[in-house]
């Protein structure tokens, strides 16, 4: 399946989060947009463990998370049981653009130093 049909499979209509993906060879990216809440976190957690468990060629995943505006615990719950399930495959999970309050509720958390983060893009 072509990742951008797994994220509207994932994320159907009315969802308070979109994503955008997009491949280079070694990598993919997955661009979030709006609200990681309790609502799609779980399809969130779907999706990354579907990318993980199914798209075995690509060895770097990064979700960029800088047009996020909220997310919840469970938005980061979702992105933490991702970033177990890469490194049982040797898959590298980095995390990208932290918005200042995405990145205070990683911290408050103490999940800060789980997380490799990519390098920021504009």
């Amino acid at each position: 399946m072509e990742i951008q049909a797994a994220i509207d499979r994932y994320f159907g209509k009315g969802s308070t989060m979109t994503a955008e993906g997009s491949e280079d060879g070694s990598s993919l990216e997955i661009r979030l947009i709006g609200s990681l809440d309790l609502e799609n976190s779980r399809s969130l957690q779907d999706l990354l463990t579907w990318i993980i468990g199914d798209q075995v060629s690509h060895a770097d995943l990064i979700v960029d998370l800088g047009r996020v505006d909220y997310i919840s615990s469970t938005g980061v719950g979702a992105l933490t049981i991702a970033l177990t399930e890469a490194r049982k495959r040797d898959t590298s999970f980095r995390i990208r653009n932290l918005q200042p309050k995405v990145r205070s509720i990683f911290t408050l958390l103490g999940l800060m130093s789980y997380f490799e983060e990519a390098e920021n893009h504009g």
